[in-house]
């Protein structure tokens, strides 16, 4: 009796032999009826009850399985054919037997094609079993022979049944016979199958010689066999599934891909229970169907038909898909997680844009494509313009709502091949289409223009802009180097001041060289204490008396003066313009000591300009401290400029608040330029304002300018404030300042120019022996 392997078709030629082998059977009990009919069946209730034996014996064969799935069903029923030839007439013991063998398929789970073959073994088996043991017992009942005889018509049927089986199998699965005949459970099944036939002996020397309740007897080994097979035969499948199971999951360690998954699942789930019918589904199981759901973000079903079979119930079916369904849904969740890692690897955890690295591969693909066909590979690289002050003002989760936002907007604008990446805090890059042409020029406009439509935050609306670089890629070209080039091309961009796309060229990267090696000297000449000072000062309008004066950084390198607009900058891109601040602050202290105080009305002011990141800085005002010593009593002034890189934190207002307590003052340059002029002469302690040239240029040929810096003076003026004009270099806007205004200080090149500490003594010097001044310098 056969059990062929899952998701095997049968053959035609199996399917011809199954018939035949069923039809042969069929005509052998077809015999034996006939001739049980003419002598009549001398114990009925002996038939029923051995037909019953039969199908019971029957549901608990030893299987002896293959590794390609193809199994043989050795069966002990047949020792109730033995019992029965021992007690009846052969004809019609074998039509009892074939009414076993009949019943037992028809009431069995297997395949109709299993049914039919397995009937027609049955019988042929039997028949042969009964001519093998009636010519040699003959008429020795209750003789040795007798027991040889059972021994032997058991052989005969055990052999009769494994080769056909065997046969069955050979033509259905393609495997070589021979293996396929004598295997390891050969010798097993043979050594357990003929002692088991002799119970069918021992029963029918029972029956003939004792009272009919002595069978009862019987049953002890009967069921002890019975049970030992089935937990041989159990423990053998439990075995084997659970070499399935380890093996499954070893490989389900090496899927890297959810159809990996489930291919592999619906295989480990045919070999697991040996059905053909295993298959993946959406829905859970129906009606005569098992099943386990596998978790993989959606929920599917692993689904089998459920039958009891000798190997394995419906329940131990059951719970061996669950124990499968857990292996797939791990590997499910193991390539989820991998996935999930990689993917937070190589993107923005903020915008979810791809990261630096998914840039350089897709530009590194693009550049080894355009190699190959002439395509044009194009890199806009660009940040935004005071995103930095929304941080501080709003406050982070504001700043990252606006990144996201901003995020989503650029990806609208992107062409179907073009990539954008997030490379930094506010810095992005879009690789534009290198599928044909690159343009970058109209993909900047519809981004420039969605970054400049603005962004509602609570309270207000956020306007920004963006600076941008676009760099062309060529032979020989890699993602890096056309990233730093983009770059550079960027920061060209931010220096003009305008939302241009900048293109790069040569000159661009040699001035970005030459701010390079620029800063290293600067870097030298701070720690070096090489920066010198130089004072301008600032005279009253109404009488020009020297009132204060203004410390300014100079620097020479290889003998050549550098511009304080270009060497300042480079201190801010670098982080020098700390030490450089500490550096002016300590040289500023030093001069100050080198002037005399006389009596008069007192001391002019000394301005020394600082950076916001000065203010932020933790040894900054103990610098102040040691300065406002040194320079005592001449009052010291720090100047701040009122840019959009000035932010009102916490700690800036702390830090100037105890800066002012040591009676510092402080005064705001530019004032009028920048972006929030009111709310500084209202949240710092401020107590001048300087009024950038910018705003006094014209005040001589210009009424209105005239009238703009006349409200400015007043407006300070009004607040309690000092207001310090700057850039008066013409008499005529000296004349302006008289007519309009009165109280105000100015400075500028009418007066005196940027002079060392020297000069600065003589022109204070100068004012003192004049009469004109309260103090004196130091001789």
């Amino acid at each position: 009796m056969t059990s062929p392997p899952p998701g095997t078709a049968t053959e035609p030629l199996a399917e011809r032999f199954h018939v035949l082998v069923c039809l042969a059977g069929l005509a052998v009990f077809a015999v034996a009826a006939v001739e049980t009919a003419r002598s009549g069946v001398t114990t009925p209730s002996t038939a029923v009850i051995t037909i019953l034996l039969i199908v019971v014996v029957a549901r608990v064969p030893l299987i002896l399985d293959r590794d390609d799935g193809a199994g043989i069903e050795v069966g002990f029923d047949s020792s109730i054919l033995m019992f029965l030839l021992c007690t009846h007439d052969a004809h019609e013991a074998l039509a009892i037997w074939s009414v076993g063998v009949l019943a037992t398929q028809l009431t069995s789970g297997k395949r109709w094609p299993a049914k039919v073959f397995n009937t027609g073994v049955g019988i042929l088996a039997g028949a042969l079993a009964t001519g093998v043991l009636d010519m040699v017992r003959a008429e020795m009942i209750g003789a040795p022979r007798e027991l040889i005889a059972v021994a032997l018509g058991a052989t005969a049927y055990f052999l009769t049944d494994y080769v056909l089986s065997a046969i069955a199998v050979w033509l259905q699965s393609g495997a070589r016979f021979w293996p396929l005949l004598v295997n390891g459970g050969t010798a097993f099944a043979f050594g357990c199958f003929v002692p088991f036939d002799t119970l069918g002996y021992l029963g029918a020397v029972v029956y003939r010689d004792h009272p009919w309740w002595t069978q009862a007897i019987l049953a002890i080994p009967l069921v002890t066999l019975l049970v030992a097979t089935r937990a041989v035969t159990r423990g053998r499948e439990n075995a084997r599934r659970l070499t399935v199971l380890f093996d499954a999951s070893v490989r389900a360690q090496r899927y890297t891909t959810r159809d990996a998954v489930l291919t592999g699942l619906v295989e480990d789930g045919r070999r697991l229970l040996k059905l053909k019918d295993v298959d993946i589904r959406a829905t859970a199981p129906g009606d005569g169907e098992i099943g386990a759901a596998v978790q993989r973000g959606t929920e599917c079903w692993i689904v089998a038909r459920a039958t009891d079979r000798a190997r394995s119930t419906v329940a131990a079916d059951q719970e061996a898909l669950r124990a499968l369904a857990a292996v797939a849904s791990d590997a499910w969740s193991r390539i989820e997680l991998n996935e999930e890692m990689v993917h937070v690897a190589r993107h923005d955890p903020l915008t979810d844009l791809p990261n630096r690295g998914i840039l350089v591969d897709k530009v590194n693909a693009a550049l080894e494509a355009a190699r190959i066909d002439g395509r044009s590979v194009a890199l806009i690289f660009f940040d935004l313009d005071g995103f930095k002050p929304i941080n501080d003002r709003f406050g982070h989760a504001t700043g990252d709502q606006v990144l996201i936002e901003l995020a989503r907007r650029i990806r609208a604008c992107l062409g179907e091949h073009d990539e954008v990446a997030r490379v930094g805090g506010d810095e992005f890059a879009i690789l534009v289409d290198g599928h044909g042409t690159a343009d970058p020029d109209p993909l900047w406009a519809r981004t420039l223009a969605a970054i400049e439509a603005g962004i509602d935050v609570p309270g207000q609306q956020i306007h920004l802009s963006a600076s941008a670089g676009v760099a062309y890629g060529g032979a020989g070209d890699s993602a890096e180097s056309l990233l730093r080039r983009a770059d550079l091309a960027m920061y060209e961009a931010k220096s003009a001041g305008s939302s241009d796309l900048v293109v790069y060229d040569d000159a661009i990267g040699r001035r970005r060289l030459g701010r390079l090696v620029l800063a290293d000297d600067l870097r030298a000449a701070v720690a070096e204490g090489e920066i010198d000072v130089v004072y301008q000062p600032i005279v009253a309008v109404d009488d020009l008396k020297v009132v204060g004066f203004e410390a300014l950084a100079r620097w020479q390198r290889d003998g050549k003066q550098i511009r304080p607009d270009l060497f300042i900058s480079v201190a801010e891109e670098n982080g020098l313009i700390v030490p450089l601040g500490d550096v002016v602050l300590a040289k500023v202290a030093t001069d100050v000591g080198a002037l005399r105080v006389g009596a008069g009305s007192g001391p002019p002011t000394v301005t020394v300009n600082v950076s916001p990141s000065q203010l932020l800085h933790p040894g900054f005002v103990a610098s102040v401290e040691t300065a406002v010593a040194a320079a005592r009593p001449f009052p010291l002034v720090l100047e701040i400029t009122e840019r959009e890189d000035v932010t009102l934190t916490a700690g800036v207002l702390d830090a100037m608040s105890t800066i002012a307590a040591m009676g510092v003052r402080f005064a705001v340059d530019d004032f009028g330029v920048g972006f929030s002029s009111m709310s500084y002469l209202t949240d710092l302690p401020v107590s001048f304002v300087k009024v950038d040239a910018s705003l006094t240029a014209g005040i001589d040929v210009d009424e209105r300018a005239r009238t703009l810096l006349r409200s400015v003076a007043v407006m300070g003026q009004t607040l309690g404030l000092g207001v310090v004009v700057e850039g008066i270099e013409r008499e005529s806007q000296l004349a302006t300042l008289r007519e309009d205004t009165t109280g105000l200080t100015a400075q500028g090149y009418l007066f005196h120019r940027p002079m060392p500490v020297g000069e600065l003594r003589r022109v204070l010097g100068e004012q003192v022996d004049a009469g004109a001044g309260g103090f004196e310098a130091r001789r």
